[in-house]
């Protein structure tokens, strides 16, 4: 059965590779292997916290599949849990110390992590073991220009230059880095030259999207998401913003379309479960809002704008107990962020919320 499951994922049948690992796992609920093949087939799907998950039984079952930590890393580095992701791929290196893929991956995890230092020290020492390795230097490049150190960020886009790569990959190199820096005009010239230079490059035209949608040029954002999508249809971030716009843009059923697509592509994706409640509560249907914000809630907890529209959703349906429920847990994430930005302007002022009798210098 583990066979046929690992041939089905080879192929790209994550549905059936799916049935056959779980099918082995009635049989042997402790395989460290059965466990590991179905936390691979979930990784493939985006379905990153079960695969988490099921690593985690694997190693559990078996420390020594060194292998499930390397995988268990590149899975909380998708899920965007960055710091999650330095343990494993850390004890991964201790029996492969010198994976450069690892070294690379987890480099990026501490950058991520505002760990800026350890991070930086790793790619340098990468760079200076493949000086041509046109992804190290870029990272490199982010990591030195958000660590503030600018010049020596332009220094290694100078030497992007030298490598002779293709000229679309350079500038579109240099257009997602102004990106990340919040540069959004000279971002928007080096993406514009990739698409002159490269007219099907998906992750130029789709980051265009994005900008044209900050300065709320719907039109255009729509044109350059659509013909990104139409090269890569797998990209779930564009499919859900380009479902947004349309929905806004009085094209509902297509959007919603496009919102539900966004969910297959990533199986733990609240944003479109948000948009949809809104749409159905705009329709109405208040039911089907409060299953989808539901599920949202339970994977984003702390996002006070879904706890907010899941109370909204309860009082529509008649659920005012469960409505006030979430008022109040609302209004304590609210508290909590600012109190949290209060201390961040003022990091010297004392927490009011501290008791004076705690302080043994009194």
């Amino acid at each position: 059965m583990l066979t046929a499951g690992r041939e089905a994922l080879e192929r790209g049948d994550y549905a059936d590779a799916e049935r056959l690992f779980r099918q082995q796992l009635t049989k042997t609920p402790q395989s460290a292997e059965a466990l590991s093949d179905l936390g691979a087939v979930l990784a493939r799907q985006e379905k990153f916290d079960e695969a988490i998950k099921t690593y985690n039984r694997a190693l559990s079952a078996d420390p020594k599949l060194t292998g499930v930590y390397f995988n268990l890393g590149v899975a909380y580095f998708k899920a965007g849990r960055y710091q999650a992701a330095v343990t494993p791929f850390e004890t991964f290196l201790k029996s492969q110390p010198n994976d450069p893929r690892t070294r690379q991956l987890l480099a990026v995890s501490f950058i991520e992590s505002a760990q800026y230092q350890r991070g930086i020290a790793l790619l340098e020492r990468l760079s200076k073991e493949k000086p041509d390795d046109a992804s190290i230097l870029f990272a490199l490049a982010g990591a030195h220009i958000r660590e503030g150190d600018e010049e020596r960020g332009r220094q290694l886009l100078e030497q992007l230059d030298t490598l002779h790569l293709p000229g679309a990959s350079v500038h579109l190199l240099q257009g997602m880095l102004y990106y990340r820096g919040e540069k959004y005009e000279d971002s928007e010239k080096e993406l514009q030259e990739t698409v002159r230079l490269d007219p099907k490059s998906a992750p130029a035209l789709a980051a265009l999207g994005r900008l044209r949608l900050r300065v709320n040029d719907d039109p255009a954002a729509i044109g350059y998401l659509e013909k990104a999508l139409a090269i890569q249809p797998q990209d779930s971030e564009s499919t859900y913003q380009l479902g947004v716009l349309l929905a806004r843009n009085g094209q509902e059923a297509r959007g919603r379309r496009y919102l539900v697509r966004a969910m297959e592509l990533r199986a733990n994706y609240p944003d479109p479960m948000y948009f949809l409640a809104k749409m159905d509560m705009n329709e109405n249907h208040p039911a089907q809002a409060v299953k989808l914000l539901e599920r949202a809630v339970q994977l984003a907890a702390t996002t006070e704008s879904i706890r907010f529209l899941l109370a909204r959703a309860y009082k529509q349906a008649g659920k005012d107990d469960l409505s006030k429920a979430q008022l109040v847990e609302f209004r304590r994430l609210q508290q909590e962020r600012l109190q949290r930005d209060r201390k961040a302007m003022d990091p010297e002022r004392p927490d009011p919320t501290q008791s004076m009798s705690t302080d043994k210098n009194l």
